[in-house]
């Protein structure tokens, strides 16, 4: 009887531990996904991959707008650098471990926070997902809002002894915000998504 209640309490306290082990896991990794957006637009984005260099507007001599074209290739070259940049950040973000407290592996909750800190490597990045995505909409009269987003979806997770579990995280980021004076043609205005997958 000793001996199954010693058993019982010790799988209670080391699945209470491993609960709380994915959830530092977790929060570590909140916010680094909006600092590893903005790195990887710092990184890319030149002066090759300026606004009219990936988008042409035409218009006709009374400046309505005739068509607007884009530069697919340098579409798909900005969105791998993206992916690219993203994926490299993150990569060397989650080499560095979780620092998480001795306290947690005694499963007691109101210990979690104490101890000397142990460096884990908890977080494990299977791919990055970038998408570019472009939009449109009106602006007022004869105007048009052009917008682009970076789309950043990792594959990410979070590893103990006793589980791997998926975490879920997605964020989008402004690249730019343009005002196109004139109509734009209806066939632009459902938008369109350029897509990248870093594998890690």
């Amino acid at each position: 009887m000793f001996l199954a209640l010693f058993l019982s309490l010790f799988f209670a306290l080391y699945s209470v531990s491993n609960k709380m082990l994915v959830e530092i896991g977790t929060a570590n990794f909140k916010g680094v996904l909006s600092t590893a957006s903005y790195y990887a637009i710092e990184k890319s984005l030149s002066t090759s991959y300026a606004y009219e260099n990936l988008i042409k507007v035409s218009k006709n001599s009374s400046g309505e707008i005739t068509m607007i074209t884009t530069d697919a290739y340098k579409f798909n070259s900005v969105t791998t650098a993206l992916a690219n940049y993203v994926s490299e950040y993150l990569t060397n973000y989650v080499n560095k471990g979780v620092e998480v407290p001795i306290g947690v592996f005694t499963g007691i909750r109101l210990l979690a926070g104490f101890g000397d800190k142990v460096n884990m490597q908890l977080i494990a990045i299977n791919s990055v997902k970038c998408d570019v995505i472009s939009t449109f909409e009106s602006a007022g009269i004869n105007q048009t809002r052009h917008t682009l987003y970076l789309d950043v979806t990792p594959d990410i997770s979070i590893v103990t002894l006793a589980t791997t579990r998926a975490l879920v995280d997605n964020i989008r980021v402004l690249l730019y915000d343009n005002l196109i004076v004139g109509t734009v043609p209806e066939v632009y205005l459902t938008g369109t998504v350029f897509s990248a997958h870093k594998f890690v």
